[in-house]
């Protein structure tokens, strides 16, 4: 089954930083990001390692327009335009980490995977090493209760353990 994601700038802006950009590749079929978040990835106070991650082709990322776009209150423009793609591509997801987007996902019908998930579901197919790699998050200025952090930690290692 082919499985196509729609992102936010929040998830790739943070997995890049953290090297981890490409386990998009070995997760999803399809990435696609509207062009509002590209905008938002290529902002002149955006890290160079994002912007020069964002021109790289790979051959899973698309960054696709949006036939109509609509504000949704509360919702920045990238926001509402991932939610839009998502629902015009009928994508299986939205990978968004801002609680009033996956607020508003959710009213919409859209699955939704936060960065940690994605981490997650990556050290469980064994691309990553996710308390190295939760550590290189931590070093950022991502976001996330220390509660959150500790249950996907404690997720994992139960998971290695029954291994």
């Amino acid at each position: 089954m082919s499985s196509i994601v729609v992102a936010d700038a929040g998830p790739l802006h943070y997995l890049v930083l953290i090297d981890c950009g490409e386990i998009l590749g070995n997760l999803f079929d399809r990435v696609l990001v509207p062009f509002a978040v590209r905008d938002e990835l290529m902002h002149p106070h955006a890290p160079e390692k994002v912007k020069n991650w964002i021109v790289l082709r790979h051959p899973w990322f698309e960054i696709a327009p949006v036939a109509q776009t609509q504000s949704v209150r509360g919702l920045h423009r990238g926001e509402a335009e991932a939610l839009q793609l998502a629902l015009e591509r009928r994508a299986d997801a939205v990978l968004i980490d801002d609680m009033d987007g996956r607020a508003a996902a959710r009213r919409l019908g859209i699955p939704t995977i936060f960065t940690v998930a994605i981490l997650e579901l990556a050290a469980e197919k064994g691309l990553i090493d996710l308390p190295t790699t939760i550590a290189r998050l931590r070093q950022t200025s991502f976001f996330i209760s220390q509660q959150t952090l500790d249950a996907a930690l404690e997720r994992d290692k139960q998971r290695r353990q029954q291994s």
